[in-house]
C-alpha cells in the first residue's frame, strides 16, 4: 500500500449545489463569525465549566464578562477521524491554555445518540463538553444553518453538521481567534490558539494593574 494515502477522510466541497425538489428553503452560504466580532448571546446558555457575570464599567453600565478566556470547538461525528485529530490537538494544549487562565469547551452537536464521551475516554482525552443538540450555539457562531446543510457542500457527508471550527473568546466575549475551517483541514492552529489566550489574559491583567 502506498505511504502517500492519507489516514484522514477527504471532505471535498461539491462543485455545484444540490437542487432539491419539493423544497421552499433558500440555501445560503455560511458566514461564520470572524475576529473582532462579539458573541455576547453565549452567556444565555451558561455552560457549566465557565461562569459569566456582569462587569461594571466606570460609566456605571454593565457588560457581559467571562471569568475565563474561552476556547470553543464544534464537534460532530460526521467529520470522522479529522474531528478526532482536532480533539487530540486541543487536549495537547489543555494545560497550557489553563495556565493562561483559559478553558477549552467542546460543543457537541450530535444529540442524544452522541458517542463523544466514549470517544474521549477511549483515546485518553480530558476535555470538557457542552451538548448543543439543537445547534443553538453553533448558530450563534454561524457555523451551522439549516439554510446551508453540510451534506449539500461536502462529499461524504450525509447529514447536516456544524463546521469543525475553533474560536477563542476573550473576557468580553470578543472573538480574538477564528478558524471556521470551511476547508475541513486537519490542523486547527493550536499555536495561534494558545497565543490568543496568552495575549488576552495579559491584556486584561495589564488593565487591572494600570
Amino acid at each position: 500500500m502506498s505511504s502517500n494515502i492519507s489516514k484522514y477522510p477527504s471532505f471535498d466541497k461539491l462543485e455545484s449545489q444540490v437542487d432539491l425538489e419539493y423544497s421552499n428553503h433558500i440555501y445560503q452560504k455560511l458566514q461564520p463569525v470572524t475576529t473582532g466580532e462579539t458573541v455576547s448571546e453565549l452567556l444565555r446558555y451558561q455552560p457549566s465549566n465557565f461562569s459569566g457575570s456582569q462587569n461594571t464599567q466606570q460609566s456605571g453600565s454593565s457588560l457581559p464578562y467571562l471569568n475565563k478566556i474561552l476556547v470553543v470547538y464544534f464537534y460532530s461525528k460526521h467529520w470522522g477521524a479529522t474531528a478526532l485529530e482536532h480533539l487530540k490537538q486541543l487536549n495537547a494544549i489543555r494545560n497550557e491554555v489553563k495556565y493562561h487562565d483559559g478553558s477549552i469547551l467542546v460543543i457537541d452537536g450530535d444529540g442524544p445518540d452522541s458517542k463523544l464521551q466514549q470517544l474521549l475516554w477511549s483515546n485518553n482525552l480530558s476535555l470538557q463538553v457542552y451538548t448543543d443538540p439543537g445547534h443553538q450555539i453553533a448558530g450563534l457562531f454561524k457555523v451551522y444553518s439549516e439554510s446551508s446543510p453540510a451534506w449539500s457542500r461536502y462529499a461524504g457527508i450525509d447529514a447536516n453538521a456544524p463546521l469543525p471550527a475553533t474560536f477563542v473568546l476573550n473576557h468580553f466575549l470578543r472573538v480574538v481567534f477564528a478558524n471556521a475551517n470551511e476547508g475541513i483541514e486537519t490542523r486547527i492552529g493550536t499555536d495561534q490558539v494558545v497565543n490568543a489566550v496568552y495575549h488576552s489574559n495579559h491584556y486584561q491583567a495589564g488593565k487591572k494593574t494600570a
